[in-house]
């Protein structure tokens, strides 16, 4: 969502404090010069220095209290500094003081948008496009706020007029694909995605929306790479967001996967990104990589019991037992009744060689869930392991009970009935896992 701020093009061989210096000069000779007081606010809010902002323009409003720039300021520095109720409050100001400048009426509608006020916010963009009609960003932002209600339909089409407008804005068609991503039209947001890359590849939201796509349609190695790609592309990007959620400050030298990680450190609720990778680097198995994933996750918020959940699943798959063990004993403290970490916490430690234990903790969990059929599974290859085959075979027996299409539970009676000669049940039990039942 754009806010459509007011900004000066300064020449870059003038520093901040050329200008700040050279503005006080002209200050001292009339205090009350509203040109130099209007300017001065306008430098401190380029500088992202926002209470100087906000004071310079209290300065202008007490030499012009009708002065709805001085507001227009105000309200966009709250918003940057997150007070979005003083904004909103600023941005009602800004407009009373000029009902025809389209400009206050978006920056009104952005105001009302970051505190929920959708249907006010739909309001200000409506006035701001019947006042002015190709105002694109408008149409573009009242698209969003349509999202934000679930009206899909609405939203596409205030974004279609915003693309008709400028047709060369790649956030536009950004947007458009999330609205075709609800409506689950994944070609759609597809192709959508790749008309924006088409006119800006460093447009970071189009590599989601793809990838989401693709993820949706079980495409995963494209929706790795799509991923991969919009991880990449914020290295490039001084600002990185994604669905207009965040807006968090990165390096250019920072590796774009720390920067990412970072970015999520700054608000852990927003773990939706960085989960997806893990579930794609895990789809195309690439199970050593998701470990590195899951062990930076962990760093940035430890207390995600399904994510250490999970990583103790892929350990497993790659037969890492230590490590699928230390992440299952973690899961266990955060989800102490959940019969699934609990039993595959005792596979673990009975890979490891603690039958006892691995076994009265497949037995637990097997108490919490009996419908467990993937712990019943786990409970026969350990049976298998010790050499226990009657057992194994009655365990996976139980399993297939309870998840008759379940093709690891298949794959593993197979190897236990090779083991003891019973090539023709291990030949029905392969062609099962194959197909699935």
């Amino acid at each position: 969502m754009a806010d459509d701020n007011s900004s000066a093009s300064v020449n870059n061989s003038v520093s901040f404090d050329d200008l700040v210096h050279e503005n006080d000069l002209v200050l001292a000779q009339n205090p009350k010069n509203q040109t130099a007081l209007m300017y001065r606010a306008l430098i401190f809010y380029n500088a992202e220095k926002y209470p100087e902002a906000i004071n310079a323009s209290e300065l202008l409003l007490s030499v012009n209290s009708s002065c709805s720039f001085a507001w227009h300021i105000i309200g966009s520095s709250w918003g940057n500094l997150g007070d979005q109720a003083k904004a909103t409050d600023a941005f009602g100001k800004a407009v009373s003081f000029a009902p025809g400048d389209p400009t206050e009426y978006n920056g009104q509608g952005v105001a009302y948008y970051r505190v929920g006020k959708f249907p006010e916010a739909v309001a200000s963009f409506q006035k701001a496009t019947s006042i002015k009609p190709d105002y694109a960003v408008a149409w573009n932002n009242l698209g969003v706020t349509y999202r934000s209600m679930n009206e899909t339909d609405n939203g596409i089409e205030a974004i279609n007029k915003a693309i008709a407008i400028d047709p060369g804005t790649a956030s536009f068609y950004a947007n458009k694909g999330y609205l075709f991503l609800d409506k689950k039209d994944y070609n759609g947001a597809i192709i959508t995605a790749s008309a924006a890359k088409k006119i800006q590849m460093t447009n970071v939201p189009q590599w989601f929306v793809a990838g989401n796509a693709y993820f949706a349609l079980e495409d995963y190695k494209s929706a790795f790479y799509s991923y991969d790609g919009g991880l990449t592309t914020m290295q490039k990007n001084d600002m990185w967001y994604y669905q207009g959620i965040k807006n968090t400050r990165i390096t250019q030298t920072m590796n774009p996967v720390d920067a990412y990680y970072q970015s999520v450190a700054s608000n852990v609720r927003f773990t939706g990104e960085w989960d997806r990778v893990t579930v794609l680097e895990y789809k195309i198995k690439r199970y050593q990589n998701t470990l590195d994933v899951y062990d930076q996750v962990m760093t940035i918020n430890p207390d995600l019991g399904e994510a250490w959940r999970r990583k103790g699943y892929t350990a497993l798959k790659i037969e890492e037992y230590e490590s699928a063990k230390n992440a299952y004993t973690r899961a266990r403290e955060l989800l102490p009744k959940d019969s699934d970490v609990i039993a595959s916490l005792g596979y673990a430690d009975a890979k490891l060689g603690d039958y006892l234990t691995g076994m009265n903790l497949i037995d637990e969990g097997l108490k919490i869930d009996p419908n467990n059929g993937r712990a019943y599974m786990q409970k026969g290859e350990i049976h298998s392991m010790y050499g226990e085959k009657k057992e194994a075979i009655s365990a996976f027996n139980s399993a297939l009970e309870k998840d008759p299409h379940g093709s690891d539970i298949f794959n593993a009676l197979e190897q236990v009935q090779m083991s003891q000669g019973d090539y023709l049940g291990a030949a029905i039990s392969f062609f099962r896992g194959i197909i699935g039942y």
